[in-house]
């Protein structure tokens, strides 16, 4: 039969989320990484700005000092004079020995920065050096551009930059050009271990991000993967439940067709038997169908009044009290009918939430037993209190009992032909109301279920 094989099919043991976990990661770490990156090229880029801009303050503040003081006692264009040597000690000419720059270092007007890395030319309208001073002008090339910034690189590989104005004479002559430079070396250098930094720390980072983005991703998908559990049992067990009262009926079904006289007894009975199937089928249905509805309008107030619990209790005393008295039961309302309690929610709901408590336990009761409906309330809830005397439920099943096709005793469900959905039904439609269902019990001694939803206060 169609239904033996489906049962008999093994389950998938791996897990369908692990593509997408894999997925997520890969989205996240993508993402973290170019914008990991992007802010490493920003801070890479800003710190060489701010420094070069720092640097060009200095060269353009020292270069102002020293325009101002030559164009004091320059006289003649493309020469120097005695005062312009004073001004500078430690200036070198071409053609002639220059001194040791550290005999100088602190007394000409540039004495204030690094004589290693700054350096000053002083050139014709030609471009031709007349003097330079700082060591480092040994590096810099010969032609270079006379007027405004330069960065440039010389023969060796290390960079400069370079600042040039216009000198004038004291009677306001074109003398020449003052170029003032330094050396950019230290801020390579920082660059480079910057450089460094980034090329060997963004992987390492990448790695956490990858752990902590595939941490993430299994948390975001737990709630999905525990409704996909869900909806898994749900549906192994839907197909169970159907597949029990198809499976009697088919199994009439054809021992009828077998029997080549049928009479009209045989057949009454058997039709009595598929009517009890497709009852069982139609009230299962009928129970999915009320717990797909609470589901989808779980956030939406539908029909909803002030309902007055003590009358839905009463109607409920009313259907089931002939049910309690067949099977041997006392069931029992306590009510205080002079404070009436009313709660805002759907009372055909409400009715179907107590009545579900109510007829589980008249079915796990025995006769001669009690069940006891009782009424109360405090500052914020109504309590809806169902108490029996029942066979009990062992303390590590009552966390389960409001699971979907949940039984405690399986063999005692078959005599009463639930489907498993009842306190199910209880707790989703409870949820709705902003309420809970708590359980306490006992073995052998009965079990109280207690309903808790907010009181509609006057």
């Amino acid at each position: 039969m169609v239904w033996d094989i489906v049962s008999t099919l093994p389950m998938p043991q791996r897990n369908p989320f692990n593509r997408t976990r894999w997925r997520l990661t890969g989205y996240y770490a993508g993402v973290m990484g170019i914008i990991l990156a992007l802010c490493g090229v920003g801070y890479y880029q800003i710190t060489e700005q701010m420094r070069l801009q720092a640097l060009t303050q200095k060269i353009e503040s020292s270069s102002g000092i020293l325009h101002d003081s030559l164009g004091s006692v320059l006289l003649q264009p493309g020469r120097l004079n005695a005062s312009v040597e004073g001004l500078l000690p430690g200036l070198c000419k071409p053609t002639v020995t220059c001194p040791e720059p550290d005999r100088f270092a602190r007394r000409h007007v540039l004495g204030l920065v690094k004589q290693d890395v700054y350096y000053a030319q002083l050139k014709n309208l030609s471009g031709q050096t007349v003097a330079t001073l700082g060591p480092s002008a040994n590096y810099i090339p010969d032609k270079t551009v006379l007027d405004g910034w330069q960065i440039f690189t010389n023969s060796s590989g290390e960079r400069f930059m370079q600042y040039s104005l216009l000198l004038e004479t004291v009677d306001h002559k074109n003398w020449g050009y003052l170029q003032v430079g330094r050396s950019l070396s230290e801020l390579d250098q920082e660059l480079a271990e910057a450089q460094r930094f980034l090329l060997w720390g963004w992987p390492l980072v990448m790695l956490v991000v990858c752990g902590a983005g595939w941490w993430l991703a299994g948390l975001s998908l737990r709630p999905v993967q525990n409704a996909y559990q869900d909806m898994q049992r749900f549906t192994a067990n839907a197909a169970h439940e159907l597949r029990t009262p198809l499976s009697a009926a088919k199994a009439t079904v054809d021992s009828v067709l077998e029997l080549d006289n049928i009479s009209e007894g045989e057949a009454r009975k058997t039709l009595g038997t598929i009517n009890r199937q497709v009852n069982r089928l139609t009230q299962l249905v009928q129970d999915l169908l009320l717990l797909t509805l609470i589901d989808t309008q779980h956030n939406r107030k539908g029909n909803r009044k002030a309902c007055q619990l003590g009358l839905i209790i009463n109607d409920v005393m009313d259907e089931f009290l002939a049910l309690a008295h067949n099977a041997g039961l006392s069931l029992v309302a306590e009510l205080d009918t002079t404070h009436p309690l009313f709660v805002q929610g759907d009372e055909e709901q409400l009715y179907q939430m107590i009545a579900n408590l109510v007829i589980n336990a008249i079915h796990y009761t025995p006769r001669g037993g009690d069940v006891v409906i009782r009424l109360d309330r405090d500052k914020k809830y109504a309590f809806v209190e169902v108490r029996d005397t029942g066979i009990g439920i062992p303390a590590e099943q009552q966390a389960q009992v409001f699971t979907r096709f949940y039984r405690v005793n399986r063999d005692r469900n078959r005599k009463t032909g639930g489907s498993g959905l009842g306190l199910a039904i209880a707790q989703a439609i409870a949820l709705k109301h902003r309420g809970k269902i708590s359980v306490q019990s006992h073995p052998n001694r009965g079990s109280t279920f207690c309903i808790y939803l907010p009181v509609l206060l006057s």
